[in-house]
């Protein structure tokens, strides 16, 4: 069956209904219930995902499980190291268990939305996405039988109602200024591990007001404390 015919029959199984909910190629509502399309501009941090194989025959996303706040919008920038074609998928579990048994019928089928993508070995891509709401989610790998052998993680997002945090016996994390930008009130940090959020070390977008901006140059070598503020990842002490 050609590529085209898949597509047609595709189209008529996935019939108005299915679009609004979300189900594939150009498929979705503006807000699904894992949230929409962010918008560059917005980025609060970034996340590297990897995917790969094992010689045992596991397959595997790093990293394993993923926590965001409500409102928060994330740049996934993703890595396909393994190889075999691999896709990333942010979706509901039953949404994504919709979406496998599909693939499973048409398994020449590729995604072509804008909270998935799939990546030949060797290949990177990226997805900027807005959690719009609170709840449990996931991020999978649909290709026939790639979830069943591991590719497939739990995204938590919390309600983000949190104000201001207290930072009298924070832990203070280091970290080294990558970029700034004064207007908008960001800076991007190398980080360690910051504790206090769970959250492993990686390279992330902070909000931060303007007494802590002015304390800030690139490539400064920082102690900070970091946490939600208003559903946002925020600088909100320095040493």
């Amino acid at each position: 069956m050609s590529r085209l015919t898949i597509l047609s029959t595709l189209t008529l199984l996935l019939a108005a209904p299915a679009f609004a909910a979300g189900s594939h190629a150009d498929g979705h509502a503006d807000v699904m219930a894992i949230g929409k399309p962010g918008d560059a501009a917005d980025i609060d941090r970034t996340i590297e995902v990897t995917m790969s194989e094992t010689d045992d025959g596991e397959m595997l996303f790093a990293p394993r499980d993923m926590t965001f706040t409500k409102g928060e919008t994330v740049k996934f920038l993703i890595t396909n190291v393994g190889e075999q074609e691999h896709e990333f998928v942010l979706d509901t579990p039953a949404k994504n268990e919709e979406h496998k048994a599909l693939m499973a019928k048409f398994p020449e089928m590729e995604h072509a939305d804008p909270n998935a993508i799939r990546l030949a070995p060797g290949a990177s891509g990226e997805i900027i996405w807005t959690f719009a709401n609170a709840g449990e989610f996931q991020y999978a790998c649909l290709i026939l039988g790639h979830y069943e052998s591991g590719m497939h993680g739990p995204v938590v997002v919390n309600d983000g109602s949190s104000t201001a945090p207290l930072v009298q016996n924070a832990t203070f994390t280091k970290g080294s200024v990558k970029e700034l930008d004064a207007a908008a009130g960001k800076v991007t940090i190398i980080h360690e591990e910051l504790v206090n959020l769970d959250m492993p070390a990686m390279t992330m977008v902070f909000r931060a007001d303007e007494e802590v901006m002015a304390r800030l140059a690139k490539g400064q070598n920082i102690e900070f404390v970091a946490d939600r503020v208003e559903g946002k990842l925020t600088v909100v002490e320095l040493k």
